[in-house]
């Protein structure tokens, strides 16, 4: 019997420690601070455009290359993720988990920086082995190049007095625009921040790229906008679009993590080693909201491993079938057993996760029932949550199998067939309350997919007409991103002409 945290050990090796230190700033002439802080008091007028994690449909969220391509095209500055690493590091990075960005798992918590760089992003874009965990001083200095305004949102308790004291040395508290309230400490404090305010939110409806939504949105009170893709603010403002550069803003050489490869039948045996699936798991401590209740159960998520530690190993099975290419009978079989019996856990961060790593697995795998098991995960209220389920929120209790569902359509964009086209039809002609009633929302990643396995000028224009301006705008988006092609170009002709105006190849 294969014991499954030895497993969980084995899957991914590192060939020799790989030493780095984070980057050091540049320094700057007493004239160059001075006219940077003078473009910086002038961004600060508004209005201002402020990408959400950099303008992330040009480069990965939450990368240099997203944050440099703010500025390019026309952008004031960005809102990005502080965390951590164990070895005392502050990165950017926003999930609790790495799991959905990277080949890796657990929080950036668990790794020193030197271990932290050797993880591959799943979908890194078009920077490919390039695309990297950026520290918090490499942004800073990308900043203080553009003297671009800043918005911290700092993702755990205690990094306050380190990001201050960076601020410090750097000479960047007039760059800093925004701060959140609940993890600011001590910047929130110091008489040097100076906080503003946002007249509109246009990137979660994608009213960002719709300039009947974006007038009126600046003529509202407060300084700057947020968006997640600054060019039809910056059209709007009459602001100009630059070339967007193919090479990454640094390059460093990174040796990666090698995956060894595992036996199937192993694998398979460990994601059958599944008796206690149905057996939720203790609550953590903490049920309240307020700051030493979250600590509480940070505390105890790292106290108590073995809570979580089958259920780690069941979904680092399911990615190795991925990995190694399974396509026999029995690897698709057990990963279906792990998606329809995922794995209940009071705590959000581990309910479902081994299935939901093992229903990417068998989309990626391209297994013959795929789509239906997602049609499954999708559509499914499952009295047997009712355990699991946290009191302090008040969504519907299908909500609770976000982890599994949230996977679906990202993998499915992938899977293209007549059986994944009808599935997100299916799911785009809900309405918002069937939507509501069986999961969060999906809509746009709903559209987003079909696309990807249509991309036609025919199901671009269709989605162009959806009731839903998250659709729609999503639609344009994604002809914009392929607009070299001829099928994309003409949709936008067609339905969209004014995102013409947005194209800079």
């Amino acid at each position: 019997m294969i014991r499954c945290s030895l497993l969980a050990f084995a899957l991914f090796i590192n060939l020799r420690a790989y030493a780095a230190e984070p980057p050091a700033f540049r320094a700057e002439t007493a004239d160059e601070a001075k006219q940077r802080h003078k473009h910086v008091a002038e961004r600060r007028k508004g209005p201002g455009i402020i990408c959400h994690r950099g303008a992330s449909e040009h480069a990965h969220e939450n990368t240099l290359e997203a944050f440099r391509a703010t500025f390019l095209l026309g952008g004031d500055g960005n809102e990005f993720d502080i965390r951590q690493t164990s070895d005392g590091v502050l990165v950017v990075f926003h999930d609790d988990m790495l799991d959905r960005l990277l080949e890796a798992y657990g929080d950036v918590s668990d790794y020193t920086w030197a271990e932290l760089q050797r993880f591959r992003f799943r979908n890194p874009g078009k920077f490919g082995d390039d695309c990297r965990i950026p520290t918090l001083v490499e942004v800073f200095d990308l900043h203080r190049k553009y003297a671009g305004l800043i918005h911290l949102d700092i993702k755990r308790f205690g990094l306050d007095a380190a990001i201050a004291d960076l601020l410090t040395k750097m000479d960047m508290w007039d760059h800093v625009a925004f701060a959140n309230h609940d993890t600011g400490g001590v910047i929130l404090k110091d008489p040097r921040f100076k906080p503003q305010r946002y007249r509109a939110g246009l990137y979660l409806d994608r009213s960002e790229v719709f300039p009947d939504a974006i007038q009126p949105a600046l003529k509202n009170p407060g300084e700057h906008v947020i968006v997640d893709d600054p060019r039809g603010v910056a059209i709007a403002l009459g602001r100009k679009l630059s070339p967007l550069p193919k090479e990454p803003v640094s390059r460093q050489k990174i040796e990666r993590n090698v995956t060894k490869r595992l036996r199937e039948a192993d694998l398979i045996a460990a994601l059958r080693a599944a008796d206690d699936w149905d057996k939720p798991q203790t609550a953590l401590p903490g049920r309240l909201l307020s700051g030493a209740a979250i600590r509480a159960r940070a505390r105890a998520r790292m106290a108590a491993p073995e809570r979580s530690r089958p259920i780690r190993a069941r979904a680092r099975a399911a990615d190795a079938l991925l990995t190694i290419g399974s396509s026999s009978k029995d690897a698709f079989a057990a990963l279906e057993d792990r998606v329809r019996n995922r794995s209940l856990h009071q705590d959000w961060m581990y309910h479902g996760f081994d299935g939901a790593i093992a229903l990417r697995s068998l989309i990626l795998l391209r297994a013959p029932n795929a789509v239906d098991v997602a049609r499954f995960t999708l559509w499914r209220d499952d009295p047997a949550i009712e355990p699991v389920i946290d009191p302090r929120w008040k969504n519907p209790r299908s909500w609770t199998d976000f982890r599994v569902k949230m996977v679906a359509f990202p993998a499915l964009a992938k899977c293209p067939g007549v059986a994944t086209e009808k599935l997100c039809r299916d799911y785009l002609a809900l309405t918002d309350e069937e939507a509501t009633k069986i999961g969060p929302p999906q809509f746009e990643e709903a559209g987003r997919a079909l696309l990807a396995v249509s991309p036609k000028t025919d199901t671009a224009l269709e989605l162009m007409k959806h009731r839903l301006q998250v659709v729609r705008g999503r639609a344009i988006l994604d002809c914009l991103a392929r607009a070299t092609q001829p099928w994309a170009l003409d949709a936008l002709k067609k339905g969209a002409t004014h995102a013409l105006n947005y194209r800079t190849e």
